[in-house]
């Protein structure tokens, strides 16, 4: 997807909208690593959402979301760990 040159920031906290996976924030050059690690953070925290939301019978779909937004958290994990960076991992109660 393409950069929002009048506001880079989006990219940092809407990173669904500018990226097509969590690898291209990763390998996005123009982000400094703690812009990719907010980034990856935000789209952790999102798939999380998902998933929790998808396993109380609230499918992600009925809110406009794909299907396949829920196992996005195995890339973001792998993008994390390019950039040296941990999953934040999350109780569930």
């Amino acid at each position: 997807m393409s950069d929002n040159p009048e506001n880079p920031r989006d990219q940092v906290n809407n990173p669904q909208t500018h990226y097509n996976s969590p690898a291209d924030i990763a390998a996005d050059e123009k982000l400094s690593p703690d812009e990719k690690a907010k980034a990856l953070n935000t789209w952790e925290q999102d798939a999380r959402q998902l998933l929790t939301a998808s396993n109380e019978g609230m499918p992600g779909s009925a809110e406009g979301l794909e299907p396949s937004d829920h196992n996005r958290l195995g890339e973001v994990v792998r993008a994390k760990a390019k950039i040296g960076k941990r999953p934040k991992h999350k109780s569930a109660h």
